[in-house]
């Protein structure tokens, strides 16, 4: 009972250096956007808090067609600095592009299959936004990770308790492995 316990608490702990780098991150449940096409904006909700990015004609035109065209949208890379200042990639993708005039008189360009796959680099800030806009509600949840900058007291913290870390992996990783290889070895013969 005790060795299998104390498998159970090695197998716990293994991989911890990997966690405790990890950057600090939370997630943001997109609940709406608004296109403001001339002012070239794009304002989007979340339960948390609110952004406004910096959006060319070719973003805000791909997202007033979205309600009529399915996009798969994929976001990555989201950061936040200390002052609020926001970077991320939006990627939108639809292969199943049945209305290829409304994309045509909107400008946006289909690949050599006929999808559509665009890409956006977006730069903008965090807000807590007040007021009364048209936000469009999304049918689907959007979950965003958004990285945050860390303190230096954290790095100091980490840079600490990572020689620690390292003895627990070695502790738990060498004997885990060294006891599956016995078990290949046994199963082959």
């Amino acid at each position: 009972m005790k060795f299998s316990f104390i498998i159970l608490v090695l197998v716990i702990f293994s991989g911890c250096t990997s966690q405790l780098w990890q950057a600090p991150s939370y997630q943001e449940k997109i609940t709406g956007f608004y296109a403001a096409k001339d002012k070239k904006l794009l304002l989007i909700t979340g339960t948390k808090y609110s952004y406004v990015f910096e959006a060319d004609d070719l973003l805000t035109s791909s997202l007033e067609v979205s309600r009529h065209i399915e996009f798969i949208p994929t976001y990555s890379g989201f950061k936040i600095d200390r002052n609020n200042q926001l970077t991320g990639t939006l990627k939108l993708v639809s292969n199943r592009v049945a209305d290829k005039k409304m994309l045509e008189v909107n400008n946006i360009p289909l690949d050599q299959y006929g999808n559509v796959a665009l890409e956006f680099n977006l730069k903008g800030k965090r807000y807590d936004v007040e007021g009364d806009f048209p936000f469009q509600t999304l049918a689907d949840d959007h979950y965003v990770v958004i990285e945050t900058p860390e303190s230096g007291v954290t790095k100091v913290g980490k840079i600490v308790v990572t020689p620690v870390a390292v003895a627990i992996d070695a502790a738990t990783v060498v004997p885990i492995a060294a006891f599956f290889g016995v078990l290949g070895i046994l199963n082959k013969v």
